[in-house]
């Protein structure tokens, strides 16, 4: 790291180092215009030197800052200070989901459940144009609420080209190829993205797979020792379906396999839907975790109280009849009597 606590970049000031890779060292910082902490990105000096890039990045910078949703953690600002260029961004509290998987595999509900709100965070951002191109479980944080916010949206494309070397588990954020440049993680890279060809939004959906295959196996879906292999394997080789567990959904399975299609024209085309999958499988799970007594006492509750609103209709419903029926059927009473014609009533001639 770089950058010692107290250093000032503007108003900011630098408390404590929070991570770094090839695209550049995390800080948490004060705020001290606005009295609040915020994530710090100071960019790899190859930007200082190099305009076009710079002002490449800040484009897409501004482009990132336009998205606004919870599950996203925002860009406020790109700023210089003494010839350091920066980010400033939201400070996102919890672990990643790889800290959270070093001590294995989630529930299936809680993966799903993880997974849909993912699937919501890419959603809202491919309806804006913007690609992740490095969702990772890395890039992803889970908060103490358990809300998830994805971190990185869109840079991978803004940093394109920096990295001078190629490691296994950290960004490829450069690699020399016929067709372009690659640019990625390779365990969660896509075959089309392996081969540095262009990509668009359904390159974010194979990586979604990936996410969610090791959050429910606790293993990645692809990996091997070294990156050519690893991506050996992202060309040539399917997950180990297998390892999924029992209790994962069939639609959950299927779901799996549209988003992991090395054939990116049969790939699953729109996250959205996967979202709603997944919605769909913990709705499908939480009912079945209630127990059949419990589905029936909930029934028999229902009855009882559907009867006795019954009742009370129908006891209102006799009350007024009750209360009309005499007056709607009273007999009427005649008199009869025999009168001579020389018999008058007094007041009758």
């Amino acid at each position: 790291m770089g950058l010692p606590t107290g250093t000032l970049l503007g108003p900011y000031e630098i408390l404590s180092a929070i991570g770094a890779g090839g695209m550049g060292e995390v800080y948490e910082a004060r705020d001290n215009k606005l009295g609040r902490n915020v994530a710090i990105k100071v960019l790899p000096e190859a930007f200082a030197h190099d305009s076009d890039r710079l002002s490449r990045f800040e484009r897409e910078a501004r482009m990132l800052a336009a998205l606004n949703h919870p599950n996203i953690a925002m860009i406020f600002g790109s700023e210089q200070s003494d010839g350091v260029h920066y980010l400033v961004m939201e400070l996102v509290p919890g672990q990643t989901l790889a800290e959270r998987l070093r001590v294995g595999p989630l529930g299936v509900e809680e993966a799903l459940q993880i997974g849909a709100q993912i699937a919501e965070a890419m959603e809202a951002a491919h309806e804006k144009q913007v690609i992740h191109r490095d969702l990772k479980p890395a890039n992803v944080k889970i908060t103490p609420q358990g809300r998830v916010k994805v971190l990185d949206f869109g840079l991978a494309k803004a940093f394109g080209g920096d990295a001078e070397h190629l490691e296994s588990s950290p960004t490829l954020t450069s690699m020399g190829t016929e067709d372009g440049r690659i640019l990625g993680t390779p365990t969660y890279m896509s075959p089309e993205q392996t081969r540095g060809k262009p990509v668009d939004k359904r390159t974010d959906i194979w990586a979604f797979g990936c996410v969610l295959y090791e959050l429910l196996v606790g293993q990645r879906a692809f990996q091997a020792d070294t990156v050519s292999d690893t991506l050996a394997k992202v060309l040539e080789r399917e997950p180990d379906w297998k390892a999924l567990p029992p209790a994962t959904p069939a639609k959950v399975r299927d779901l799996l396999r549209r988003c992991l299609e090395k054939d990116v024209n049969r790939r699953l085309r729109d996250i959205g839907d996967g979202r709603i999958e997944l919605l769909d499988a913990v709705s499908s799970a939480t009912q079945q975790r209630i127990s059949p007594s419990e589905r029936f006492k909930v029934t028999r509750r229902g009855a009882i109280g559907g009867l006795a609103g019954a009742a009370a209709v129908a006891a209102g419903i006799g009350t007024s009849v009750w209360y009309f029926w005499p007056r709607a059927i009273k007999p009427v009473m005649r008199l009869n009597m025999d009168v001579s014609p020389a018999q008058q009533f007094a007041g009758f001639t």
